[in-house]
């Protein structure tokens, strides 16, 4: 998503966002590509993983894994 996609769904000022995207890509947790004059934010390959035995997501941060909320209609079937 570009900057200005995100801070629209999440409602926080674009200097907030651009901040926080640039910490998250030097951190290597985010790659970016520019399309125009747009720069496009995606989680870096291998981050968000499916568990084996679920429907569940998690984000493997390699010391540790952040369980990503699903929507509870999915869990129910």
């Amino acid at each position: 998503m570009a900057v200005g996609d995100i801070s629209e769904l999440l409602d926080v000022e674009i200097a907030t966002i651009s901040h926080h995207l640039k910490i998250l890509k030097k951190a290597r947790l985010l790659e970016c590509k520019r399309e125009g004059r747009f720069i496009i934010y995606s989680l870096s390959p291998g981050l968000l993983q499916q568990c084996p035995k679920s429907t569940k997501q998690f984000l493997n941060l390699g010391c540790c894994r952040i369980e990503v909320p699903g929507n509870e209609s999915d869990e129910r079937g």
